[in-house]
């Protein structure tokens, strides 16, 4: 949950209210072997949207987070904002027997006594090894490179030449604002990793065993199995609601994708041409919008950087920067 909070001033800008729930394992949240993590999840959002009174949400998610938000989109699609259903996925996970990213071939191979302690090893480095070294992030960013639901570090960011190169597409001001909030988030980041491993990351060692599918159990990410399937059912979804409602010209659900231009978890090649394919039009049918564009400069984890705009992007989809802007309620819309 602290990972995006230097965010903060972006999405005040466009009127957007960020919830960033820690997943089971992670925080404060209660430890939750992998075969239940999916159907955990599905029981928590409701339950803290109720509890924060917040009636409808646009959905974004990263990585390892693209599991958790699809079955949301499937399950609890009533959840979405009904005006403009919004859903982003930023360098969505693809599992490495369709990637063949070769860093993930290797980590699949590994024996579960290693696999289960994933969450031990990250936290050894970033307590013993990063300070001796005296190299900030290093040894986060080398066991990062193996775990997946955790990114690492943005790439190093020049506040002044992303604003010149940027004034001319957003103006001096929102140029000049987004270096400051750029430099912000890279002042911050080590705090931001410390107090992440303040608490439990005992919800790594789980998280990589989800994403894997170890232990032969492919219904670790839903009774759907893989994106393909997916795809399918959320297309036969959209088409029996609008079908309940007499075809009224409902808002089409629309999804956004975002890769990165080098990505050592789901590679630059299969993975993502895989994952697109899976939106393909006669798949995906008449009622789901579907857009993907690669991030130039940006890796795997970097991506979601302020360096980069992808945020910005994100939040001018869901926030009020333009007319009927808001949500469904009239409130700040969520995501």
């Amino acid at each position: 949950r602290f990972l995006h909070v230097a965010k903060d001033a972006l999405a005040k800008r466009h009127r957007v209210r960020v919830i960033y729930p820690d997943r089971p394992g992670f925080g404060g949240t209660t430890p939750v072997p992998a075969a239940d993590r999916v159907r955990v999840w599905l029981e928590m959002v409701p339950a803290l949207l109720g509890h924060l009174g917040v009636r409808r949400v646009s959905v974004a998610a990263q990585s390892a987070g693209t599991i958790y938000a699809l079955n949301t989109l499937l399950h609890q699609r009533g959840l979405l904002c009904a005006a403009r259903p919004y859903v982003a996925l930023i360098t969505p996970w693809v599992h490495p027997s369709r990637s063949g990213a070769g860093l993930m071939r290797a980590a699949a191979a590994l024996p579960d006594a290693v696999m289960g302690r994933f969450h031990a090893l990250a936290g050894f480095f970033q307590r013993s090894v990063a300070p001796v070294t005296a190299v900030s992030g290093v040894g986060f960013r080398a066991v990062s490179d193996m775990l997946p639901s955790l990114p690492r570090a943005a790439a190093a960011a020049n506040p002044a030449a992303d604003a010149a190169a940027a004034g001319e597409a957003e103006g001096d001001g929102a140029a000049a604002a987004r270096a400051r909030m750029t430099a912000f988030e890279e002042a911050v980041w080590e705090r931001i990793i410390d107090k992440v491993f303040a608490g439990s990351v005992q919800g790594l060692s789980e998280e990589a065993i989800l994403l894997l599918k170890r232990a032969g159990h492919p219904g670790y990410w839903g009774t759907w199995g893989d994106h393909d399937r997916l795809v399918t059912l959320l297309a036969e979804g959209e088409a029996a609601a609008a079908a309940a409602t007499g075809g009224g010209g409902g808002a089409k659900l629309k999804v956004d994708v975002y890769f990165a231009e080098a990505d050592h978890m789901i590679g630059t090649g299969e993975g993502p041409r895989w994952f697109k394919d899976c939106w393909r039009a006669e798949r995906r049918g008449d009622l789901i919008d579907f857009s993907s564009c690669v991030v130039p400069g940006a890796d795997h984890d970097s991506i979601v950087g302020l360096k980069f705009d992808v945020f910005d992007r994100i939040f001018r989809q869901v926030g009020w920067t333009g007319e009927g802007g808001g949500g469904d309620d009239g409130v700040s819309p969520s995501v």
